[in-house]
């Protein structure tokens, strides 16, 4: 199993692109594809998900932009230590790519830190609902510090969603 984890642009139009073009590869190659993302990552995963109708993993995802237009201004890549303005216009970008989970094709695995003190994981939950096999566990951050235990759940999502050869 490869697994990519690309540094994306601020730019939502230009994450997208990007993100789009490494899908297309893998795709082309023939190989089995999931999305995984975290916070806007998320986010973005479920648009991809919804595009290319991929398996989807969601880590404590950003569900409403309320907190981004909150965030207009100067920011800082926090692994990168880019600094970027983040605009009204990139909240827009979002706005375009906003998707229902109704829309997915394959139903995601949603993975929520109940103490994420950035994104509510209720809300997320609750977004979801039905729709997404959801596992809230207690405590945790936004950082989502359960890992050890979801490695069984991911890696047993992704082997029910994988692209038989």
């Amino acid at each position: 199993m490869q697994v990519l984890t690309p540094t994306c642009p601020f730019a939502p139009d230009d994450s997208i692109a990007e993100l789009c073009s490494q899908i297309e590869s893998g795709l082309g190659s023939g190989n089995s594809v999931t999305v995984v993302g975290s916070s806007l990552g998320g986010f973005y995963a479920v648009y991809l998900a919804h595009k290319y109708k991929l398996a989807s993993i969601l880590i404590n995802p950003l569900v409403d932009q309320t907190v981004l237009r909150q965030q207009v201004g100067p920011q800082r890549n926090y692994y990168t230590d880019e600094q970027y303005e983040w605009t009204k216009k990139h909240c827009d970008q979002l706005d375009c790519l906003s998707t229902e989970p109704a829309a997915l094709a394959i139903r995601p695995l949603l993975l929520l830190d109940a103490n994420d003190e950035l994104l509510d994981s209720h809300m997320a939950a609750r977004h979801f609902g039905a729709l997404a096999e959801t596992h809230l566990f207690a405590g945790g951050s936004h950082r989502f510090e359960h890992m050890d235990e979801a490695v069984p759940i991911i890696r047993s999502y992704i082997e029910r969603y994988k692209k038989k050869d």
